[in-house]
């Protein structure tokens, strides 16, 4: 196998078992035999005005917990997609370097003599 999909076989595998334990969890429980019931003190709550008064604010706070922390995670993607983007465009300039710099000494050594040519030109002849 190569290095990408061990690891993804592995996390896939992990993601199932912990799917596979939420389920046997949640029907074995007791409160699995009741669905879609609010119960209090053995009393069905789920039709009255009690009911909502106590689901809704609930409800309520699981929504803005569950938005905080996907506006997180959001958060961690963007700058580690920034972070990746600089670490490429640096790699990027640093595998460029050594050919840029090869290619600027004769360069950088003709403008020299071009300038010293034009700066000095009945010198040269005179040579």
């Amino acid at each position: 196998m190569n290095k990408i999909s061990r690891p993804l076989i592995v996390t896939l595998a992990v993601v199932l078992a912990i799917a596979v334990a939420a389920a046997g969890l949640a029907y074995t429980h007791e409160s699995g035999a009741i669905n879609g019931s609010l119960m209090f003190m053995e009393q069905d709550l789920s039709d009255s005005a009690l009911g909502w008064a106590i689901a809704i604010p609930v409800l309520l706070l699981a929504a803005v917990i569950v938005a905080a922390v996907l506006a997180g995670a959001a958060l961690v993607a963007v700058f580690a997609l920034i972070f990746a983007a600089i670490i490429t465009v640096l790699a990027l300039l640093l595998a460029v370097a050594p050919v840029v710099i090869f290619a600027a000494i004769p360069v950088l050594a003709l403008y020299g003599f071009i300038k010293l040519v034009q700066r000095n030109p009945g010198k040269l002849a005179a040579n």
